[in-house]
């Protein structure tokens, strides 16, 4: 009863604004649920997970525990804990993970379950390491970096979910900024060699971190009516703000800046914090832009 009253608030508030129970079907609706309101902790709960199994995946290349830790810990503590304060009720949300052949979301919860389980093993074991064990870890940690988006790729009726690069820019993305973590971390424990020999590894991500939002960008807006409809939200509606600064100049402006300072591998640890904060905050408004501008195609059009 609680959620078909917050629903219908949703839809139907009392100041009249809402939408009107027709117009669904005739005309573009932008989706609520994920995003507005108690929705928010959706966005804050995907980005968290992701780039948790990001630092976890990169941290296995280099076989250093102290990153397995941390992307372990914020995949599950950070990540797990909001997504139980968008579900609501525990006591009824576990029913979700009975349901893995027909739901993403329960697919998800399953993966980061046996994510928590192996890679507490893969900490406290001494050969922890090992070809097998790490490509395991390494495919979970994929699945979960892919699992919001991919929870949200399946609306085929949100053009600008549903199009083909919202999954490799997901995927990008987390391990783009799970690497600016650990090359972070290098930098502050005194491994400035190993976070210099990265920044190669930080050019590649972020040339294709920006391929990826381009390519995404280009094909939403050229997919469908509906999909040019979000492309415009986010460049010149009522989120431009947002991408223009937080995604084009925190995003994409800043970080280019600073690769192009450290080129070459002359890195220094402030310069890397600031990339990682700018990235940071870059992601998060890619984000929330994506999920914000999300409309639904009409029922009578599709």
């Amino acid at each position: 009863m609680e959620k078909r009253n917050e629903l219908e608030e949703i839809m139907f508030p009392s100041d009249g604004s809402g939408v009107k129970p027709y117009e669904w079907m005739i005309r573009p609706t932008r989706q609520r649920e994920w995003i507005d309101n108690k929705g928010i902790f959706l966005w804050l709960a995907f980005f968290f997970s992701e780039i948790g199994a990001g630092l976890y995946f990169v941290s296995l290349f280099y076989e250093y525990k102290a990153g397995l830790i941390l992307g372990w810990l914020i995949t599950l503590s950070l990540g797990g804990i909001i997504h139980v304060l968008y579900l609501g009720n525990p006591f009824r949300a576990w029913r979700m993970i009975m349901k893995p052949n027909t739901s993403e979301l329960s697919r998800g919860i399953w993966i980061i379950g046996i994510f928590a389980a192996l890679g507490f093993l893969q900490m406290v074991t001494s050969g922890g390491f090992n070809f097998v064990f790490n490509c395991i870890m390494g495919a979970l940690c994929l699945l979960i970096i892919s699992h919001g988006f991919a929870t949200m790729n399946v609306i085929r009726a949100l053009p600008a979910w549903s199009s083909t690069m919202v999954l490799p820019l997901s995927i990008i993305s987390g391990v783009w900024i799970g690497q600016q973590i650990l090359q972070f971390m290098f930098a502050v424990s005194g491994s400035a060699v190993l976070a210099s020999g990265m920044e190669v590894w930080a050019e590649v991500f972020f040339f294709s971190y920006f391929l990826c939002v381009l390519l995404y960008g280009w094909g939403t807006y050229h997919s469908n009516e509906i999909g040019k409809e979000s492309i415009m939200m986010q460049a010149t509606g009522e989120l431009s703000k947002i991408t223009l600064i937080g995604v084009g100049g925190l995003g994409v402006v800043l970080p280019l800046i600073l690769t192009l300072i450290m080129w070459g591998g002359d890195t220094n640890g402030a310069l890397i914090f600031l990339r990682l904060a700018s990235v940071f905050a870059g992601d998060l408004a890619l984000r929330y832009i994506i999920m914000k501008s999300a409309v639904y195609t009409p029922l009578l059009n599709r």
